[in-house]
């Protein structure tokens, strides 16, 4: 065997596996949320994806992508809500009610009629993924221990990737499909179905429970605002900056290389799959190795690395260079994403874990659509997607100035980063 084969899979080993023996009701568990995750992540990606075709089938003007995106965007403000009674009567509830309202909400999205049909069908879908997602982040945080959480974490940042390239691989053939983009949508709800018979048997987070049986539990607003006010004053400062810069990023791959570049849907397709396949195992690897270095560390260069690569892939590259920065950008964009997330579980105690989570999401989202709408008065003003997108990622390294101010999170259990607090 080769060198460099040895090497490969020595860095396999050491990286991608969990740091000590994860038990088999844990393994379920992580099937059971992450799948959720997968599936959001497919769903998610689809308007990014069909934008040209769902363009055409609503005449949605060029300047208004954006700013749909961010009427999109205002779902979190409901799943605010949702988070806060996820604190209140439990996580496992708040999952099936989620995840039945995705459902729906993706069929609904696939036979919309209008525009502003369309606008609602899919604001709604997200006031329930985005709710499903944090959960899930939140309950695998709550159930996994300090030396595995990390890892844990990682796997569903992987998951999401695979999502991301699962929707991908079914819009390479959004031409030849009956009905297009639409198929793409409906096919999304049918393992969601599944999903919602295999989590009957969910059980409730062992922490959320101990808290129930204790007899403490404070309000979540007033105990977030109390007990943590400037946790979360950092953690909106790490999170506004970034999404700010990175929203117009992902959102546009696919029409940045169709309309500048001509390439053709399969093209996309391939590129997207691919760059997701190592997305996929970079998620593993930052989330293992957050586990090892601190999550601070891994972070920071998280950051850096999709700033720089998304700048490039806007601006000047062309070529293989595209394929390059869209996959590094790619891989750093949702590593970065997965421990950001990780991170809002983490600093917050059980009695406001999900609400923390919620606004976490919420100061990320509306960031995020601020930085659409100021990218389309961008490309008003120059004409150009590319160099609106590059101008705004250069923003996102203000996110590093927070982090530092943060505790370490890894190798601690939450206890001993979060301690209740009467």
């Amino acid at each position: 065997m080769s060198t460099g084969k040895q090497f490969g899979r020595m860095l396999r080993r050491i990286y991608t596996r969990p740091p000590e023996p994860v038990p088999d009701e844990h393994k379920k568990l992580l099937l059971l949320v992450g799948t959720a995750i997968f599936i959001a992540s497919y769903d998610l990606n689809i308007y990014g994806l069909a934008l040209p075709q769902i363009q055409k089938s609503f005449n949605i003007p060029e300047a208004d992508v954006g700013r749909i995106i961010f009427i999109f965007r205002l779902g979190m403000i409901p799943a605010i809500f949702l988070s806060y009674l996820a604190d209140r009567i439990g996580r496992r509830s708040l999952l099936l009610i989620t995840l039945a309202g995705a459902t729906a909400c993706t069929i609904w999205t696939a036979f919309a009629q209008s525009l502003p049909e369309f606008i609602a069908a899919q604001t709604l879908a997200r006031v329930f993924a985005y709710t499903e997602e944090l959960l899930c982040v939140v309950v695998i945080a709550e159930e996994f221990s300090e030396r595995t959480r990390g890892w844990a974490i990682g796997q569903l940042g992987a998951l999401a990737s695979f999502g991301a390239g699962f929707a991908a691989l079914v819009f390479g053939f959004v031409n030849l499909l009956p009905f297009g983009w639409r198929a793409i949508y409906f096919l999304g709800a049918i393992p969601l179905l599944w999903l919602l018979w295999a989590r009957r048997k969910l059980k409730e987070t062992k922490r959320f429970e101990d808290q129930k049986k204790s007899g403490h539990a404070p309000h979540p607003f007033t105990s977030l605002i109390t007990n943590y006010p400037g946790r979360m004053t950092l953690l909106a400062a790490i999170a506004m900056p970034y999404a700010f810069g990175m929203a117009s990023s992902v959102i546009f791959l696919s029409k940045h290389l169709q309309s500048t570049h001509g390439w053709l849907p399969g093209q996309v397709s391939v590129l997207v799959i691919a760059a997701g396949a190592i997305a996929m195992l970079g998620n593993i690897v930052a989330g293992t190795l957050s586990d090892r270095i601190g999550r601070r560390t891994v972070l920071a260069a998280m950051i850096v690395a999709s700033a720089v690569s998304f700048a490039s892939f806007y601006t000047w590259a062309i070529g293989p260079w595209l394929i390059l920065f869209w996959t590094t950008g790619l891989f750093a964009y949702l590593a970065a994403d997965i421990l950001i997330a990780g991170l809002a579980a983490e600093l917050f105690p059980t009695s406001h874990r999900s609400l923390a989570s919620a606004l976490r999401l919420f100061f990320w989202l509306v960031a995020g659509g601020i930085g659409l709408l100021l990218e389309a008065e961008l490309y008003e003003h120059w004409g150009s997607h590319g160099t609106s997108i590059a101008v705004l990622s250069l923003l996102t390294p203000l996110s590093l100035i927070a982090i530092w101010f943060l505790p370490e999170t890894a190798n601690k259990s939450l206890e001993e980063i979060s301690a209740e607090r009467r």
